[in-house]
């Protein structure tokens, strides 16, 4: 009798133990599809963040017939001598020339920040399922991604608050703008046009450039947010079960959609609000 209770008592704490490590990797599964969607949204970031840097300095495109006869007119009014350090600019006066350092010092830079993110995905991909220190490594994971939210933060007010332009295209048209002023052959209703079609492209490259601003922001507003969300199931993980944690993942969803839907203003709003939320 003693042997048959000792046996069905260690079929039930086997079934009992089976059940707690499956509840466990349940749990451990939905919260990876939580930190997918904030290192989804973080890599949506950088990808904008880069793009909007790399866009700064890209001149409006012309036709190699054009590029050749603008070559030709600079040289023609070139006195100096060529040096491979001026050639660049009489190929193409209009780009904006950036220093070999200072741009390898923004793309280190750029993939340090992707390379601590990636680096805290990888937390959750190397966690057992079930495992008691799974748990505790989702615990400890807490401290790093509240670093990480507060630089998400601080990057998104900056952006916010000193959007990137389009420094070369800018350039461009205002020495077209300088241009049409010095032309004193024009007539005035041929001038008056001339201001009107240069108007048309200086707004029509402002509206370019607000919507890449107004995308890249999206993208670091809904990190954060996403980040934040994150932070409360890392925290809370031992309270939740796996109903609360798939719940967060479909109110992640609708957060990203909330946000798809902000207005530019309604954006800068959200971005420069970001660092004191991230550090409450």
């Amino acid at each position: 009798m003693v042997s048959r209770f000792k046996q069905v008592f260690r079929n039930g704490l086997v079934i009992a133990v089976v059940t707690v490590l499956a509840a466990c990797s349940q749990k451990a599964e939905t919260l990876k599809l939580s930190v997918t969607q904030f290192g989804t949204a973080t890599e949506a970031a950088f990808d904008g963040y880069a793009k909007a840097h790399e866009q700064q300095f890209v001149p409006f495109s012309k036709s190699e017939t054009a590029k050749r006869s603008e070559f030709v007119a600079n040289m023609d009014a070139f006195t100096g001598q060529v040096t491979p350090a001026n050639i660049d600019t009489l190929l193409d006066p209009d780009a904006v020339k950036i220093a070999p350092g200072v741009q390898d010092q923004w793309n280190a830079t750029l993939q340090d920040l992707r390379k601590q993110y990636q680096q805290f995905v990888a937390i959750f991909d190397n966690i057992e399922a079930g495992s008691a220190l799974g748990a505790s490594a989702v615990t400890q994971s807490g401290p790093i991604l509240e670093k990480l939210r507060t630089q998400l933060a601080s990057i998104s007010n900056d952006f916010a608050r000193n959007p990137p332009k389009y420094l070369a295209r800018r350039s461009a048209l205002i020495a077209e703008l300088n241009s049409i002023r010095k032309d004193d052959a024009s007539e005035p209703d041929a001038l008056t046009l001339r201001y009107q079609i240069w108007w048309q492209k200086w707004n029509g490259l402002v509206a370019t450039e607000k919507l890449m601003q107004s995308n890249t922001l999206r993208a670091f507003v809904t990190a954060t947010k996403l980040g934040d969300k994150l932070q409360g199931q890392i925290d809370n993980y031992t309270k939740l079960d796996a109903t609360a944690l798939f719940a967060a993942v479909e109110q992640g969803i609708s957060l990203a959609d909330r946000i798809n839907k902000l207005s530019p203003q309604e954006l800068v709003t959200e971005g420069t609000s970001l660092l004191e939320t991230a550090t409450q």
